[in-house]
């Protein structure tokens, strides 16, 4: 080995020793302080022994790194600086050594003067050390534009957004200005583009990029980037280097003009950040105890998740007349979770308004048909994540204007029906057009509404006959229905007493009353089956918490609620899902019903195709017919349906119904692009 490679190989114990000096140094000045104020003979002896190691320390270290900067890749200026620093720093620590060992009054006189100069020597050396290591701007760098945060990950830019931010963790600490190690420099896109002694980085070897075959060699061989003992790229962050080179390494363009491959995908979906007021808030918050839903859905509060583990939570009061005080009090506990609050058609007045004020993170609040006033209306300035308040057939007047402006995040205003007037509604829609104020003035209406009838019923399916009642409260008022599937007006059968059906059938009715606009339309399908079963197979096995009866909850013809945890829905996470039912006995089979259920707030929506096989041994099965269902329009209501397919007579033992979900949720949704779910109840053969 030469002298001057032995000298390099030297230099590298530089690192290793050069905080010696600057570790010491500092103790021996606050030993030096403490000294001054607690004056002890050991303490002299102390600090003497101190500021001697330190001049050892700093002189190795100034040996060590004079012979590193022969190594060469440093920028010249900042080594030329470093190195004199370092000199002096050493210098001045010795002579403070000997300072301190003198016995002269008047030498000593200059110990603490030139105490203070090492301090500011050392760190004026170790400033211009970071700054080659780790750039010039190193001490004072900006780096909140580092934390770049992509919302889009389609729209971000592949190299600025992806590509660079992996540079300057893993690569940019030894390929800055100064310190450029291999001549290159990876601080900027036209920094990289020029390449280093080796040349080119996208240059081929071995039919790699050398960019990627660097990365790919051995950890020992010398020429593994980054060299061994720095933070090493991860899998994920080496898979999209390759991609970003592999597409003529872009500086310009977008993720979704770049080919990408299905692990590609993935990984890149994974740097996209929802910056959504649901994503923000569920940060900062913890799951809620499956305990504690339990026990507030057994007291009549609904309460459920948002969506499967998320800690955010939607809670349901509407209609609520009796303890109303007490039960948004035991909601207390976990108000923060609670995002969506629904209080319409129940006793919420001025007097308890204060109770929501721990709702702080409420996005959607609804308080149509309730008592509250404008005095009530500071109260909503604490929302600062609410985004929908409803506060139709409510006695709020203009003064919500100018609550609503002082709320960041809102963008529905409901007004229906209270005092506000179209006057200041347009003036206020004029200055804030993002926020969308639905209003209609009192005397728009001229007539009440009436109640919708009342459907009663013991089930929903039979399998020969089956009574029905309709029930109305309005007084002199007439329901008029309909079993055909046209919709009910006065022509329609009237209604006079409970009435049998023997068939499927879809029941809609209507409340009239002279004077008065019609109510809305009930409606609710009813359902024959003839069919018995053996037995119910299923594909895959339902989320663990919307298990329901598995199987059997797809023929105990029982209708799930709308409220999916009420334990009669099967709930599957963005997957499809089909089941197997075998027959008591052959049957011909002409039509397939399936229940399901909406709530786009919970993630959950309709399916969108269902197929159905039969088989008459159970192994070999024949497809009879698939259809595509409508895609869900944009809504936050929870409703259930039935999906009716009619068949070719086909007789059969085994019927196989596959059921198609989304998979994700729709571009119009608040989490686009997330898993989406189905939940299904019942599924009827005829």
């Amino acid at each position: 080995m030469s002298e001057v490679s032995l000298a390099i190989q030297i230099g590298h114990f530089h690192p290793l020793l050069v905080h010696l000096p600057i570790g010491i140094i500092l103790l021996a000045f606050a030993l030096e302080m403490y000294n001054r104020f607690r004056p002890k003979t050991a303490g002299d002896e102390m600090i003497l022994f101190s500021l001697g190691f330190a001049g050892v320390t700093a002189l190795i270290s100034l040996g060590t790194g004079w012979l590193l900067g022969e190594e060469g890749g440093f920028d010249e200026d900042l080594l030329f600086l470093h190195r004199w620093m370092a000199v002096a720093f050493t210098a001045t620590t010795i002579l403070l050594f000997f300072l301190k060992r003198s016995k002269s009054a008047s030498v000593n006189k200059l110990y603490l003067p030139v105490f203070v100069v090492v301090l500011i020597l050392v760190s004026i050396t170790g400033h211009y050390g970071g700054n080659m290591t780790h750039g010039e701007d190193y001490l004072f760098r900006d780096t909140s534009s580092n934390n770049i945060v992509i919302t889009d990950i389609a729209e971000a830019n592949a190299h600025t957004d992806i590509i660079q931010p992996i540079l300057n963790s893993k690569c940019v600490s030894c390929h800055n200005q100064g310190k450029v190690k291999g001549g290159l420099l990876m601080t900027t896109a036209a920094d990289l583009l020029k390449g280093g002694d080796s040349g080119s980085v996208f240059d081929s070897i071995d039919g790699k990029p050398l960019l990627i075959h660097r990365m790919h060699l051995p950890m020992e061989d010398e020429e593994h980037m980054p060299p061994k003992g720095k933070v090493q790229l991860t899998p994920d962050e080496i898979a999209l280097m390759e991609w970003w080179v592999n597409n003529d390494h872009c500086l310009d363009c977008k993720v979704k003009s770049l080919k990408t491959s299905e692990r590609l995908e993935i990984v890149l979906a994974s740097l996209e950040e929802d910056d959504s007021p649901h994503a923000i808030i569920a940060k900062e918050l913890e799951q809620v105890p499956t305990h504690w839903l339990e026990e507030m859905n057994a007291s009549g509060i609904t309460v459920y998740p948002l969506s499967e583990d998320n800690p955010l939570l939607i809670a349901n009061l509407f209609g609520a007349q009796k303890q109303l005080k007490q039960k948004l009090i035991a909601l207390d506990k976990f108000a923060e979770n609670i995002v969506e609050l629904n209080l319409a058609n129940s006793r919420f007045n001025d007097t308890i308004a204060d109770l929501i004020a721990p709702f702080k993170h409420l996005t959607k609040l609804q308080l149509q048909n309730t008592g509250i006033t404008d005095r009530s209306i500071p109260i909503f300035e604490n929302f600062e994540f609410l985004e929908s308040l409803n506060l139709y057939g409510t006695n709020i007047g203009n003064l919500i204007f100018e609550t609503a402006q002082n709320i960041p995040g809102l963008k529905a205003l409901y007004l229906f029906e209270t005092q506000v007037t179209e006057v200041e509604k347009e003036k206020f829609q004029e200055k804030f057009p993002n926020i969308n104020v639905q209003h209609i003035p009192k005397d728009a209406f001229k007539a009440a509404s009436l109640s919708a009838p009342v459907i009663v019923a013991e089930t929903a399916f039979f399998k020969d006959t089956l009574e029905i009642a309709l029930e109305n409260t309005f007084e002199d008022s007439k329901i008029y229905y309909t079993l055909d599937g046209t919709l009910p007006d006065s022509t329609s059968t009237l209604y006079t007493a409970p009435f049998q059906i023997t068939d499927s059938r879809l029941l809609q009715a209507v409340v009239l009353k002279e004077g008065w606009q019609p109510s809305k339309i009930s409606t609710q399908k009813f359902k024959t089956t003839s069919v018995d079963y053996i037995d119910v197979a299923l594909n895959k096995l339902p989320n663990e918490k919307y298990k329901a009866q598995e199987g059997k909850t797809l023929i105990d013809l029982k209708r799930g609620s709308t409220n999916f945890v009420d334990g009669a829905w099967l709930g599957y996470e963005g997957s499809h899902f089909s089941t197997t039912l075998t027959l008591k006995e052959n049957k011909e089979i002409s039509s397939v019903s399936v229940g399901a259920l909406s709530a786009p707030a919970s993630w959950i929506f309709y399916p969108v195709g269902l197929t159905v096989y039969t088989s008459e041994n159970g192994k070999r099965f024949k497809r009879i017919k698939s259809i595509k269902l409508p895609k869900e329009e944009p809504s936050n209501d929870v409703t259930t349906t039935f999906f009716d397919m009619e068949i070719p007579p086909t007789k059969a033992k085994y019927v196989k119904v596959e059921i198609k979900s989304p998979l994700k949720n729709p571009s119009w949704h608040t989490n686009p692009g997330g898993n989406s779910w189905i939940f299904i109840d019942e599924i009827i053969l005829n």
